[in-house]
């Protein structure tokens, strides 16, 4: 006959403790897990992020030249970007929009008009969204109405 002593077993309320620690554990574990994810995802899409622009340059500097290369590279191109969307990647364009430096990166301006002040002229690079995070700023070029006295207004 086997003699167990009633320390050896814990009562209840140890045993529902252990169990609501175990499964906090596994929130955590499952949480991190998801973290770690979804920063291989974003790693990758920001590496892959300047072959979409190379893409671009490409597909701009050889427009005219042989359309049935320029048509390969642009298949090409919609191709990666449709495997970045699926990443959670967003492109950004933002022509004639205000300009927004939450979203916006103004790298020049140009005088224009009074209603265009303040408004995006030239796009020089999309921006991008990751997951609903901005990745990358679209670069644009801002218009700044000429004020009384300035060069721009003569």
């Amino acid at each position: 006959m086997v003699c167990m002593s009633a320390d050896r077993f814990p009562d209840r309320e140890s045993l529902a403790v252990a169990l609501r620690e175990l499964e906090s554990a596994k929130l955590r574990v499952e949480r991190d897990a998801r973290a770690v994810s979804e920063a291989m995802r974003k790693q990758l899409v920001e590496k892959l992020l300047p072959v979409l622009d190379n893409l671009d340059r490409t597909i701009a500097a050889a427009e005219g030249d042989s359309p049935a290369v320029v048509e390969g590279v642009r298949m090409v191109r919609t191709q990666l970007e449709s495997v970045l969307q699926g990443y959670g990647l967003e492109r950004i364009d933002a022509f004639a929009e205000r300009f927004d430096p939450a979203v916006h990166d103004a790298v020049a301006t140009m005088p224009v008009a009074g209603p265009l002040h303040a408004s995006i002229v030239e796009q020089l690079a999309p921006g991008y969204r990751f997951n609903g995070g901005l990745l990358r700023p679209v670069q644009v070029v801002v218009g700044l109405a000429a004020t009384p006295g300035s060069r721009a207004a003569a």
